[in-house]
């Protein structure tokens, strides 16, 4: 009788599971984290949550297989195929795992597939192929930065000039001429000044742009005079004040009233 029931057990998996095949990964290789991932976004897919259990996860490429108990095999069968064919009816959440099961392939680079308890595919995953790093690039071109002079000074009329901008960026520059020098030095920890001349820029893997050296050939200085701009400010803004409201007062300005 117990081999009967083993037996039986046996053919309800059989009869009711459903693989999720992580195409060229192995078990062995597949972090437990990340397989916990893919394991939690299945259970959404499945549904019913008591009574939908894990079967093992299957060599060769990564297969993840899980099972209904018998009274549940007609909901989950329903609430899957509503959701791999794009049903309106299908649960939202269903429907939601499909896709996150694919962003954590493309994540991986990988591709999967769906498996019915019958072994067809009903759903393939396209995944995507991870995106390569774009390839440093350098270019040179006029460029204008502003910061305050940290650092300046050199044995030659080729001189170094460090500045370093308000959120704590810090730019390597040159001064060519002592004179030019001259009148930079006097912002030593001072006020920020701006600079302008030829730029050379370096586009990391990451996309990010540094300025590598910027030769100066112009500067000046940068007005501190807040309580002008303030003052300033204030009277642009002063013709606002008795504006009842500001929306519909934009939407005459737009209308031309």
């Amino acid at each position: 009788m117990k081999r009967l029931d083993q037996t039986y057990n046996r053919l309800m998996k059989k009869l009711n599971t459903y693989t999720l095949r992580i195409k060229g990964s192995h078990p062995n290789k597949l972090p437990l984290d990340r397989l916990a991932l893919y394991l939690a976004e299945l259970a959404k897919l499945m549904g019913e949550k008591e009574l939908v259990h894990l079967d093992r996860v299957a060599v060769g490429s990564a297969a993840l297989r899980a099972w209904a108990e018998p009274e549940a095999a007609p909901a989950v069968s329903e609430r899957v195929s509503l959701a791999v064919s794009n049903s309106d009816d299908a649960d939202q959440e269903a429907t939601k795992a499909l896709s996150r099961i694919n962003e954590l392939l493309s994540q991986d680079g990988k591709k999967g597939e769906l498996k019915n308890p019958a072994g067809a595919v009903i759903y393939p995953f396209p995944g995507s192929k991870k995106n390569r790093p774009d390839k440093e690039l350098i270019i040179d071109q006029e460029s204008t930065v502003t910061g305050r002079v940290i650092k300046i000074g050199g044995r030659d009329d080729t001189i170094p000039l460090l500045l370093k901008d308000s959120d704590g960026t810090e730019y390597r520059c040159t001064v060519k001429g002592e004179d030019l020098a001259r009148e930079i030095s006097s912002y030593y920890l001072g006020d920020p000044i701006e600079v302008t001349g030829k730029g050379r820029w370096r586009r990391t893997h990451e996309g990010r742009w540094i300025l590598e050296n910027l030769i100066v050939t112009a500067w000046t200085a940068l007005s501190t005079d807040w309580d002008a701009a303030y003052d300033l400010m204030g009277k642009l803004a002063s013709g606002w004040r008795d504006v009842a409201d500001i929306e519909e007062r934009c939407a005459e300005i737009r209308k031309g009233h």
